[in-house]
């Protein structure tokens, strides 16, 4: 699994890199975690690149660790599971 850590253009709010993703032949899926600075984590398949995509999203490649620990700090229960993805609690609003 290749986990993207990204925030959407405005910050909060905003486009997101999923359009530019999809256009590199990859795919992007938003997993429920964002922080309150509005950056999020999601998965990713494909060979897209995050250096090329607009530096607008601040795109970042991170490891399953990296990935893990973001979500535990807004969850702490978050575990990996086995296909990758990160267990979450129903997505709420950023305070």
């Amino acid at each position: 699994m290749r986990y993207f850590h990204y925030k959407l253009s405005e910050g909060v709010w905003g486009t997101n890199p999923y359009d530019a993703v999809r256009a590199s032949g990859s795919l992007l899926d938003p997993s429920g975690y964002r922080d309150g600075d509005g950056y999020r984590i999601a998965y990713v398949t494909g060979d897209c690149d995050p250096d090329d995509l607009d530096a607008v999203w601040d795109v970042s490649e991170i490891t399953e660790s990296e990935a893990l620990t973001f979500a535990q700090t807004l969850w702490e229960d978050a575990v990996v599971l086995a296909d990758g993805r990160i267990s979450q609690t129903p997505l709420t609003e950023p305070s």
